[in-house]
């Protein structure tokens, strides 16, 4: 199964703030019927809440003290009075803005879906974009979670220091796990994804500067060490000069028809799952154009994203009655379901160390431990692909369970690979996998 969610980016039209917030209802289709009495999703005669009335959230100091952005989603139902219920975050950012959007929206009023021409309730989502607009240097967040014991307190930061941005063009994804201790201060940084890795030293520099009110233990109020993991990216959005942004009059584009992305063989053989995400302007006769990619997946999975959403269709953006090409990011997500349906045990990062003009080695065959209804369960293990595409020096940076630790490393060493290559010749190039069963 595959799902494509499309984001607009908001321009600040107002001159005195330095930041919006910006949302848009994103619906999914399921396979699945619901029951009469709801609440529905949209479609099929379902159609679709719209906002009537809503506050905008505002932007944390921690948030900003971090100079980071990025988009919180939250699950909700509207009930046929048009009232948001049972909220929950389906994608945490941290620092506070998962918060800050939920107690936004509970607040929001909406015209209620209507099935039949009749209110229901209907089951959504919205995204809401927090975008700091004074800042060059802003890392684009993707996901700040803390593997917290019950009841105790999130490290909250107080100091932050960013890497060097890459160039106009570039930008770089990472992914870091650390233990935030009893100090505030970072230990065990590892770097669970990068996709350019001559950024290492400079993103492990910076991130040991970091500093964070700690952890603190909702028993006895002493602080503890906090497990953390960190995901986003460097690099500024793409601008185009002839292109707009949504806000100040202008509407977004949307999608009218659209093709599927196909998975490379790479991508299957691998099990890899992930989410690209584009850069797109769409023109005003609603034509895809300068697609560049934001946020990079590899194994091939770049390249089928930019081909299938070059062949989207869309109504174009309008400012003052007029159609014009307007910016945006597509978000497109690669899942695969086993033969039951179900989300068995999948790779979703999966990076390698190369030496300079070094080709990366690519992935030739793959195991996995046999179907487990244990949603959750995820195992990060580090090697080298020797000369002969062999993984070798297996060790695992972290587990969920021992148990599906030795199952994985076991699993792992019967990988193979075509090995990466540097000046024509086989070398031994260091590789980090991560696996995890559910989403």
């Amino acid at each position: 199964m595959r799902v494509m969610k499309m984001t607009w980016p908001r321009m600040n039209t107002d001159g005195h703030r330095c930041f919006r917030g910006s949302v848009f209802i994103v619906t999914a289709a399921v396979a699945i019927c619901t029951a009469q009495e709801g609440p529905f999703r949209a479609g099929n005669g379902v159609s679709t809440p719209t906002v009537l009335q809503k506050t905008e959230p505002g932007y944390t100091e921690e948030a900003r003290l971090a100079a980071v952005d990025g988009s919180v989603r939250i699950s909700l139902v509207v009930d046929s009075e048009g009232n948001p219920s049972d909220l929950k975050v389906t994608r945490p950012i941290g620092f506070g803005l998962d918060e800050a959007a939920l107690r936004s929206i509970a607040s929001w009023k909406f015209k209620p879906g209507m099935k039949d021409g009749v209110a229901v309730p209907v089951q959504t989502s919205i995204e809401m974009n927090f975008r700091l607009l004074d800042k060059g240097d802003t890392l684009h967040m993707e996901r700040f979670v803390c593997k917290l014991p019950e009841g105790a307190s999130r490290p909250k930061v107080l100091k932050s220091e960013h890497p060097p941005s890459p160039g106009p063009d570039e930008t770089v994804s990472v992914t870091i796990s650390m233990d935030v201790n009893e100090r505030g201060v970072p230990e065990n940084l590892h770097l669970v994804k990068l996709t350019e890795a001559k950024w290492e030293n400079d993103v492990i520099a910076a991130m040991r500067e970091w500093r964070f009110q700690p952890s603190v233990d909702g028993g006895d109020g002493k602080p503890v060490v906090a497990p953390c993991t960190l995901s986003f990216a460097l690099g500024k959005m793409p601008v185009s000069a002839s292109a707009y942004r949504i806000g100040g009059g202008v509407s977004p584009p949307s999608v009218v028809t659209k093709v599927p992305p196909d998975y490379s063989d790479e991508a299957r053989r691998a099990r890899f799952e992930g989410t690209a995400i584009l850069f797109v302007v769409v023109d005003e006769n609603g034509a895809p154009r300068n697609l560049k990619v934001l946020r990079p997946l590899g194994l091939g999975l770049d390249e089928k994203a930019i081909e299938a959403v070059s062949q989207w269709k869309f109504r174009p953006g309008m400012k003052d009655g007029e159609a014009v090409p307007v910016q945006a990011t597509i978000e497109v997500n690669f899942r695969l379901l086993d033969n039951n349906g179900r989300v068995g045990w999948h790779s979703n990062s999966i990076t390698f160390k190369l030496p300079e003009g070094a080709t990366r080695p690519r992935v030739v065959r793959t195991k996995f431990p046999g179907p487990s209804d244990d949603a959750g369960s995820f195992v990060t293990v580090s090697f080298e692909v020797d000369e002969s595409g062999k993984p070798v020096n297996l060790h695992t940076d972290r587990a969920s369970d021992p148990q599906w630790e030795r199952k994985i490393l076991a699993a792992v060493k019967d990988w193979r690979f075509d090995p990466g290559l540097k000046d024509g010749k086989a070398i031994a190039v260091p590789c980090t996998v991560s696996v995890a069963t559910g989403r």
